[in-house]
């Protein structure tokens, strides 16, 4: 056993060290990763169609303006998402430091008056004209570069003070601004995207234990300043949805579930759902986008946009796997930790199976800027892709 963990640790330490000449040739045509873009516009254009019908009865123009930007963020994304790829990855390393940030300054523009916009009991939003942008979904892929760059190093040089604080305050700033901008579904996929990226960037088990203990001493003070008033109460219902204090509270997660239940093996077809139509989901356009896709696609869409999601899902967690260099892995984990804590924690708050907390469901909520961010995600795990050993093909 000692001489085969030795083995693996040199194999692992010879992998960190390989020097990667960045003019080498990409046969783009078979490296391209055709399955995850596939996917990823599947669920988009399931994400379309029900999106249309749950706007049509919530606006004026039938939603037509909303849809208008929908898609201009969705072609915008798409043609990044393809720049992305071609562009190698690894030149993120030289400027990861003015695309941190970048980003953490528009974080702190959500403040200014007049430029920031409450929502949903949050200030997450910058106010465009046209539209609005959520700084904090592309400050996600930000933190993810960062934190690579410098566990590539600790895997490398060691760990150090300097980059213990380096890795600790990339995560710490941007996830200190998403607490103040009241974003509580956000800091949790911040957490679990932090500790996702450390764990595989093999960060000593007693620093991974620390940032764990952390958390633990934490979660009194946040249940005490933060969790209080309509949070604390709804968090509540959810432990006691049958508690009549929590009623008025409840009535989101209990019309979902209507919703769902209604929508039986076949669904009661593309703008014929009686929950949609009469818009009594609430907050249909994002947090509970899943419940119109259950009403009205019924069982069978709803698997399937699951199934997507899984598949988008194992081909990034396959991408991280076979990385040829240790920040690619370390982003392509932590681009697989930002989806599924938001998949999951989306489709679960719509059966009752977690709090509700704000968080869109990727690629089928409305929201242009996300649609970008996530694009631009894409791109980057596919860029790791095209620079993997074997082509899409050989696989």
């Amino acid at each position: 056993m000692p001489a085969a963990r030795q083995k693996g640790n040199g194999t692992l330490a010879s992998l960190s060290n390989v020097s990667i000449d960045h003019s080498e040739r990409v046969d783009y045509f078979k490296k391209f990763d055709y399955l995850l873009l596939a996917a990823v516009l599947a669920v988009t254009a399931i994400g379309l169609v029900y999106l249309s019908s749950a706007q049509y009865d919530k606006y004026l123009d039938h939603g037509q303006r909303q849809m208008m930007v929908q898609l201009a963020g969705l072609t915008i994304g798409i043609v990044l998402c393809i720049v992305f790829t071609f562009f190698d990855y690894r030149a993120f390393k030289k400027v990861y430091i003015p695309f941190y940030a970048a980003n953490i300054l528009l974080m702190l523009a959500v403040f200014v008056p007049g430029l920031g916009i409450d929502s949903g009991g949050s200030r997450s939003w910058l106010n465009l004209g046209i539209t609005t942008y959520q700084p904090s979904e592309l400050m996600k892929l930000a933190m993810v570069i960062y934190e690579g760059v410098y566990l590539e190093k600790v895997k490398r040089e060691g760990m150090t003070l300097k980059y213990g604080l380096h890795i600790a305050l990339g995560f710490l700033v941007p996830l200190g601004l998403v607490f103040l901008q009241k974003d509580l579904g956000m800091a949790v996929a911040y957490v679990i995207t932090f500790l996702v990226v450390i764990y595989v960037g093999e960060v000593k088990l007693r620093y991974l234990i620390g940032a764990l203990a952390a958390g633990a001493i934490s979660l009194p003070f946040v249940w005490k300043f933060y969790m209080n008033g309509t949070r604390r109460i709804r968090f509540l219902g959810f432990l006691d949805p049958d508690n009549e204090l929590y009623y008025d509270y409840t009535l989101q997660l209990r019309r979902s579930l209507t919703a769902i239940g209604s929508g039986g093996l076949y669904g009661q077809g593309l703008g014929e759902g009686t929950m949609n139509r009469n818009n009594k989901i609430l907050v249909k356009l994002t947090d509970m986008i899943y419940s119109v896709v259950c009403e009205e696609g019924g069982f069978i869409v709803a698997v399937l946009v699951i199934f997507l999601f899984t598949v988008i899902l194992l081909r990034i967690l396959s991408i991280a796997r076979r990385s040829q260099d240790y920040f690619g892995r370390c982003v392509a984990s932590g681009i697989f930790a930002s989806f599924f804590v938001v998949i999951f924690q989306n489709i679960a708050m719509n059966l009752g199976l977690m709090p509700i907390t704000g968080l869109a469901l990727p690629f089928i909520s409305q929201g242009g800027s996300a649609m970008l961010a996530n694009y631009i995600s894409i791109g980057m795990a596919m860029s790791i892709s095209m620079r993997r050993e074997k082509g899409f093909f050989s696989e």
